[in-house]
C-alpha cells in the first residue's frame, strides 16, 4: 500500500504532469464542461444518446472517467455508430455508467484506493504506475477538471464493463457451493438434494432462458435420475447437468460483447468454396474466446494469440477435480454456411486429438454438433468435415438429428481426450466448401 505522503505526491504530479488547456470552471455541470471541451464530442454524441445529459446535469456529485475522441477511435472500426443505434441503448448505457463513480473524487483521493464502484454495480481498478494514474486500463491523462456538480478525469481508452451475470448462473453456482461439501463429507443424499432442487427450479422459470426443447430434455433426464438408487450416482448425474448448463452460459458470457466487435463484411465466395476465417487480420483472433473445465472447478488451461497470419490455440489440459477440457469458440453471422455442406480447416497440431463442434443457438441448454478430427505433429494438413457428420448431443448424451448448414451459428474446437499434458493447435483458414467438389483421397 503507497502511504499518504507518497500518494498525494504522485496524485499532484498526475495532474500537473496532465494539465491541458481545458477550461475547467465550477460554474458549468459536467455536460456543459464535456460540450466545451473539444476533446469530448463522441462521448458527449453517447451521453445524448442514451438519455443520461439530464442525470449528469443533477446535482450528483459525480467521479466521471471520460474517453477522449481519440480514445473512441481506437475502437474497432463501426463500434461507436453501432452503440449509438437505439436497439443498443441498454448497452450503452451500461459501458457510460462503468464511466461514472458517485461522489466528488480527485486524483488525490484516488491514488492509494485499490479500486472504486461505478454506478452499473461494476468496479475500476486504480493503479499508480510511473507516476500515472491508471484506471482499469486506461491512462489519466488530464485530471481533475471541476465542475459545479463534480470532477472529470479524462482517460486514454474505452473500458468496457463485465457482463451481468445471469440469474441461472447465479442459482447454479450456488447449489455446488452447497451441494459440493456435503458430498465431500459424505453425505451424497444431501448433495443430490440440493442439485435436484436447483434443477427443478431451472426448468420451471422461463426467465432462466433455457430453451423450451431443452427443459423437456432436461425434464425427463431428472424423472430418470429421480429413480436411481444410488445417491452417490443422483449426486453425479445432476452434478453433469449443471456442468453442461454452467459451460453454455459461460460461452455466452466470454463472447465479444455485440458492439464491441461489429460484424464482418460479407466473407468471399466462390462456386466451391467460402471463405470464413483466414486469420491474416488480427481482428479475426480477437472474435474468438475461450471456455476452460475452469467454469466448474477444473485445471486445464488454453490461450489465444495472433501467429504469423494464423490462429494459435494452446495451453494445457489437467485431470484434476473431474476437469480435462480446454475449448475456444466463435459467433459466426447468420448463413455463413448456407448453401454449403461441408467445414475444410488448415490446421497444424501436435499430434493430439481435437473435436470440431458447431452450435445452432445460444441459449442454455441449446446443445451442439461435433466430431473428433486426428493431427499430426507440427505437420500442416487439410481436413474436411461433412456437417452431416457432425453428431447432435446433449449434457454428454448422443442425439438423434443433424445440422442444417444454414442455421450454423458458432465453431468450437475442443481438446477433450482424456489426456494430461500440453497442447498446440494452429489454425491458417476455415472454408465452406461443397464436399462434391472436394478431392477423392484413396
Amino acid at each position: 500500500m503507497i502511504n499518504l505522503t507518497r500518494s498525494l505526491a504522485i496524485a499532484t504530479a498526475v495532474a500537473a504532469a496532465a494539465s491541458s488547456p481545458l477550461s475547467a470552471s465550477s460554474d458549468v455541470t459536467i455536460p456543459e464542461l464535456a460540450v466545451s471541451s473539444g476533446r469530448l464530442d463522441t462521448l458527449v454524441a453517447a451521453v445524448k444518446a442514451a438519455g443520461l445529459a439530464g442525470a449528469l446535469s443533477g446535482d450528483g456529485p459525480f467521479t466521471v472517467f471520460a474517453p477522449t475522441d481519440e480514445a473512441f477511435s481506437k475502437l474497432p472500426d463501426g463500434t461507436v455508430a453501432t452503440l449509438l443505434e437505439p436497439g443498443n441503448r441498454e448497452l450503452l448505457v451500461r459501458i457510460l455508467k462503468h464511466h461514472v463513480v458517485a461522489g466528488r473524487l480527485a486524483a488525490s483521493d484516488l491514488v492509494g484506493r485499490d479500486s472504486v464502484e461505478t454506478l452499473a454495480g461494476t468496479e475500476l481498478d486504480l493503479e499508480v504506475a510511473r507516476g500515472r494514474l491508471l484506471v482499469g486500463e486506461a491512462v489519466v491523462e488530464s485530471a481533475d477538471l471541476g465542475a459545479s456538480n463534480g470532477v472529470v478525469h479524462l482517460i486514454d481508452r474505452v473500458l468496457m464493463p463485465p457482463r451481468e451475470q445471469p440469474p441461472l448462473m447465479t442459482l447454479l453456482e450456488r447449489a455446488v457451493g452447497r451441494g459440493a461439501p456435503l458430498f465431500n463429507d459424505g453425505n451424497t443424499a444431501a448433495c443430490a438434494a440440493v442439485y435436484a432442487t436447483a434443477l427443478e427450479a431451472a426448468v420451471l422459470v422461463e426467465d432462466f432462458g433455457i430453451e423450451a426443447p431443452a427443459r423437456r430434455r432436461i425434464r425427463a433426464r431428472l424423472d430418470e435420475i429421480a429413480a436411481m438408487n444410488d445417491p452417490r450416482e443422483q449426486a453425479w448425474a445432476y452434478r453433469r447437468i449443471i456442468d453442461s448448463l454452467v459451460s453454455s452460459l459461460a460461452q455466452a458470457a466470454a463472447a465479444p460483447q455485440p458492439a464491441a466487435v461489429p460484424a464482418s463484411s460479407t466473407p468471399a465466395r466462390s462456386d466451391a468454396s467460402r471463405t470464413v476465417f483466414t486469420f491474416d487480420d488480427a481482428g479475426e483472433v480477437r472474435r474468438w474466446f475461450t471456455v476452460l473445465d475452469g467454469v466448474m472447478g477444473g485445471r486445464s488451461t488454453g490461450r489465444i494469440a495472433a501467429g504469423d497470419g494464423s490462429l494459435v490455440f494452446d495451453g494445457a489440459t489437467s485431470l484434476e477435480n473431474n476437469g480435462g477440457f480446454s475449448s475456444m469458440r466463435v459467433d459466426l453471422d447468420e448463413g455463413r454456411f448456407d448453401g454449403f455442406d461441408a467445414v475444410k480447416l488448415r490446421v497444424k497440431g501436435d499430434g493430439r486429438e481435437y473435436r470440431l463442434g458447431a452450435k445452432s443457438g445460444r441459449g442454455a441448454g441449446a446443445g451442439g454438433y461435433w466430431a473428433p478430427f486426428q493431427t499430426r505433429p507440427d505437420q500442416w494438413i487439410e481436413v474436411v468435415v461433412p456437417i452431416a457428420d457432425l453428431e447432435r448431443h446433449f449434457m454428454g448424451q448422443g442425439l438423434p438429428g443433424r445440422l442444417d448448414p444454414a442455421d450454423l451459428r458458432s465453431l468450437e474446437f475442443y481438446i477433450y481426450d482424456k489426456k494430461a499434458g500440453p497442447f498446440r493447435l494452429e489454425l491458417d483458414s476455415i472454408e465452406a466448401v461443397r464436399m462434391q467438389d472436394q478431392p477423392f483421397d484413396a
